[in-house]
């Protein structure tokens, strides 16, 4: 005993626990081993999953019309910003991305491409068409879908994003994530143009009702560049996200998930965790003996 009255605990030397494991080599390397199997048979039990990939970089704003930057503290500035409307305000990359992380965006595309059934199969009887038990809601489906599915990543350094879509299927997981950039510059490109068809036939209003020759030149000339803004967002092939690198179907063996090395790794350090405390138990008891 020491000073405090507590029996000091033995120390455990390395060659004291390498001696323990020599004695009971067959026992350990029996559970490592026996683990081990059993991890890598149940990993090939699990459904594989598979990552699909497309690069893209978000399209720098256009815009920019002479209104908006120099007489958005104007009469004809105000006037736009009560109406609710942008005189070239432009884009921006960052709210573009935003969108596209947005939940009403994965709202829209699971309901467009009805991937409910598909997100909660085991909920869902292909057979009479409808679910079993108390049916998810789309918010649930959302909830899944950003957490375990879709994953986006920015290099904030280069501005390039990276969007995967991780799912059972390689070739649905492609076709998604290449939908998916489509879709939201699809709908971002629509947006602008609604918004510039809205600032066009404001400035053509106030145009017909101003006096003042010098607020006439102002608006001719921001009128030029929304139209040309307008036939930029019509006609240009990327508006919001330029593709770099589009999302292709894996091989069968090129799988995320699951790890099997790693499956069958944990296995055995099981394994061998179990084999040690099998092993202490054993030779305790021989020491009662």
């Amino acid at each position: 005993m020491n000073d405090t009255g507590e029996t000091p605990r033995p120390e455990i030397s390395l060659a004291q626990m390498w001696a323990f494991l020599w004695r009971h080599i067959a026992i350990i390397g029996t559970c490592i081993v026996l683990f081990a199997v059993a991890a890598g048979a149940l990993s090939y039990l699990l459904t594989p999953k598979y990552r699909a990939e497309v690069v893209f970089s978000p399209v720098s704003g256009s815009g920019g019309g002479s209104l908006g930057g120099s007489m958005s503290g104007g009469s004809l500035g105000g006037l736009a910003a009560l109406a609710g409307i942008s005189l070239g305000g432009g884009k921006r990359s960052d709210e573009s991305l935003e969108y596209l992380r947005s939940r009403e965006f994965t709202r829209g595309f699971i309901e467009r491409h009805g991937l409910m059934p598909l997100l909660f199969a085991a909920k869902w009887d292909a057979q009479r068409g409808q679910w079993t038990g108390k049916p998810p809601t789309i918010n649930d489906a959302v909830g899944r879908f950003r957490k375990k599915i879709e994953q986006i990543t920015e290099d904030h350094r280069t501005g390039i994003v990276t969007l995967a879509v991780i799912w059972r299927d390689r070739t649905a997981a492609a076709q998604w994530a290449n939908t998916m950039v489509a879709e939201a510059d699809a709908a971002l490109r629509a947006k602008a143009i609604a918004e510039f068809d809205r600032s066009i036939e404001y400035l053509k209003d106030e145009d017909s009702k101003t006096p003042l020759v010098e607020l006439h030149e102002a608006v001719s000339k921001t009128m030029e560049t929304e139209l040309k803004d307008a036939m930029l967002a019509r006609t240009r092939d990327a508006y919001a996200f330029k593709v770099l690198d589009p999302a292709v179907v894996r091989d069968p063996k090129d799988t995320d998930s699951p790890n099997r090395m790693l499956i069958v790794a944990l296995g055995a350090g099981f394994g061998l965790l179990l084999g040690i405390v099998v092993a202490n138990v054993r030779e305790r008891r021989r020491a009662r003996a």
